[in-house]
């Protein structure tokens, strides 16, 4: 399976007509049908189906193109690192996954430092949840990723951000809640819960709730805040989630409740251990672990 094939299929896949593809791609028709032939014989199956009007990935053919897009990303991310002249800048793209939270500001600051003395560096931001972000780290998709805990420590080296981050309930403000400065277990039973998909929170939160959080009327996961926000502010439910999250367009509507006993969470800026970093990966931890070496860690 070729490079070259794979960024036909998706050429393709996603203009939905071979002749179209064919022309942006500057190859024959024939040419680029021959491949797709080549392609469906070495997958095992059709990749996409003929249609009056054009074509439309298979099962099997949505499935390759997603993972093609992730191989042709880390190609490209690769020749970059190789064709880097290792002396003059860095160039090329760093690729950094990250939860939402403040504790990616030391990053965003670390990532305007470097790319002020490297103006040829690009920076490719994912945002997206703890597994969400393990994931494409784990398949080298990403360089480095932000997570907030509770922790993934296995497998990572890491930097510990100077944050621990509080968890807590997200409520409308006309809620009864509202009114209340913390939150506590008991306040919790009986009342419809939007749950962050985290793989862990559940059991992370069970030792605070002293039940199974199971018990909880969990009506909605979610893997984002902002879409969470949304639903909190139509009545839906109240979203568990951490501090710092709520958007600015619903800060008259939703409201921040801390849990009481607090529970928080440490955020660390983790990579895959005993795989070398890139240079431009390697130059930003650097910048960061300064940065939060020089700063004792806050609460938020």
């Amino acid at each position: 399976m070729e490079l070259r094939t794979l960024r036909n299929f998706a050429a393709v896949a996603r203009a939905g007509n071979v002749t179209r593809a064919a022309a942006a791609l500057h190859v024959s028709q024939p040419a680029l049908s021959m491949q797709l032939r080549e392609l469906e014989e070495e997958m095992g199956g059709p990749l996409l189906v003929r249609r009056p009007r054009g074509v439309e990935p298979t099962e099997r053919g949505a499935l390759l193109l997603r993972r093609a897009d992730d191989l042709l990303a880390l190609a490209e991310r690769t020749r970059d690192e190789v064709r880097s002249d290792g002396g003059q800048g860095l160039t090329g793209t760093l690729a950094i996954g990250a939860g939402e939270t403040v504790a990616f500001e030391p990053v965003a600051r670390a990532i305007g430092e470097l790319r002020a003395a490297n103006p040829g560096l690009r920076i490719d931001i994912t945002s997206g949840n703890g597994e969400d972000i393990g994931a494409r780290i784990r398949d080298g998709t990403l360089d480095l990723a932000l997570f907030v805990g509770p922790g993934r420590y296995k497998g990572y080296d890491y930097i510990a951000m100077p944050h621990s981050i509080s968890w807590g309930l997200l409520v409308r403000r006309d809620s009864p809640l509202a009114s209340r400065r913390t939150i506590r277990p008991k306040d919790l039973d009986g009342i419809p819960i939007l749950m962050t998909r985290q793989m862990m929170v559940g059991e992370f939160l069970s030792g605070w709730l002293g039940l199974d959080c199971g018990e909880l009327d969990v009506v909605c996961t979610y893997n984002l805040a902002y879409n969470a926000a949304v639903m909190v502010a139509a009545g839906i439910g109240s979203a568990v989630c951490i501090d710092g999250l709520v958007p600015s367009a619903y800060a008259d509507r939703v409201a921040f409740r801390p849990f009481a006993p607090a529970v928080a969470s440490d955020a660390y800026l983790a990579w895959r251990k005993g795989v070398p970093l890139s240079r431009a990966a390697a130059a930003l931890v650097a910048r960061v672990r300064e940065a939060t070496d020089a700063h004792p860690a806050t609460r938020r």
